[in-house]
């Protein structure tokens, strides 16, 4: 077991008590199934930034440790080159520091793959989206971790024992070609908790009635409720009710700050579409998007799938229309640094 570059569990956003499993029951099935039931080759947890992905991959290897021979975790955050990270895998897996290890890519992905065949193995790799491109449309890597997607490709397509955790604020171009219900690549794209309202109840909130509005505009996400609970304390003695009468939403520079990386890596056409959805309360339909952006209906789709992979779009449907919006949060965001 290595998890020498996982961060402690109770310091993640989700775990105010230091132990959010109770806020993922649901989602921890889920992956437990895939992985254990099914055998499913890669699991993608994805999402924004401070909903749980982190979280619940720790409280997803308590559970089902038991059932791999090694258990690794890694962090892309500082992107490191395929090559480094093939080194430091089979450097951990091989049990043997600095070894003599194949120089050419090919055959340190042939290595790995042949441990991972005869040895049931947990691999996580965390920050997924650090060896992604900003400025195009989701999934597409940085020019020197491209082939980054030769490792997801083998691992996803090929027969072996292991399983390979992913955490991404967005997937990578393989796992959307490759996932599905009965495809070896799964995905799952995390919504807010359900169980929020015990991040009030550590913060020693009032007015508990009121709570349940504070958790829709904050859409359930960990991290801006323990933001917004914060401020609350702070500021109104834990009073809920007296913040909210300033019928305002609001962020604060922690909370921008955890949204700025994630608008700022958007493409142009992005930036266009969701400038434009930003400007409006309600949902808009594909025939009032497309009237408004001048954009064919080609760019239109290719923006919205995009954003709606990185998270930053919501999809509803009303008498049989396909209606989009942003969150209010990000909205608020929008309003306060445009895009354009």
């Amino acid at each position: 077991l290595d998890l020498a570059d996982a961060p402690h569990i109770s310091s993640l956003s989700d775990s105010p008590d230091g132990d959010s499993s109770h806020a993922r029951t649901s989602e921890l099935a889920t992956l437990e199934k895939s992985i254990i039931q099914e055998k499913c080759n890669i699991a993608a947890i994805l999402g924004l930034s401070g909903i749980g992905k982190t979280a619940l991959s720790l409280h997803l290897i308590q559970k089902i440790q038991h059932n791999f021979q090694c258990v690794i975790w890694r962090s892309l955050r500082h992107s490191p080159p395929l090559e480094t990270t093939l080194k430091n895998l089979l450097e951990f897996l091989l049990n043997k520091a600095e070894i003599e290890l194949p120089t050419s890519i090919p055959d340190r992905l042939s290595l790995l793959m042949e441990y991972l065949r005869k040895n049931r193995c947990l691999i996580i790799l965390d920050d997924v989206q650090a060896i992604l491109s900003s400025g195009q449309l989701a999934g597409n890597y940085r020019p020197e971790c491209e082939n980054y997607s030769i490792l997801f490709r083998q691992i996803g397509e090929t027969t072996h024992n292991s399983c390979l955790i992913l955490n991404s604020w967005e997937p990578p171009r393989e796992i959307t070609a490759l996932k599905g219900e009965n495809s070896p690549v799964r995905t799952l794209q995390l919504k807010g908790i359900d169980a929020a309202a015990e991040i009030f109840r550590q913060k020693s909130l009032l007015n508990p009635e009121t709570w349940e509005n504070l958790i829709n505009t904050y859409r359930g996400n960990p991290l801006w409720l323990k933001i917004v609970a914060t401020t609350i304390q702070e500021i109104f003695r834990g009073r809920v009710a007296e913040f909210l009468k300033y019928d305002m939403l609001f962020l604060g520079e922690e909370l921008a700050a955890t949204l700025h990386p994630q608008i700022n890596r958007l493409s142009e056409l992005e930036k266009k579409l969701i400038s434009r959805l930003s400007r409006e309360a309600n949902p808009v339909s594909i025939e009032q998007l497309l009237k408004d952006a001048d954009l064919s209906p080609s760019e239109l789709f290719n923006g919205l799938q995009s954003l709606g992979r990185r998270s930053l779009v919501e999809i509803e449907e009303q008498e049989n229309e396909t209606l989009f919006t942003v969150c209010p949060v990000v909205r608020q965001y929008l309003i306060s640094n445009p895009v354009n």
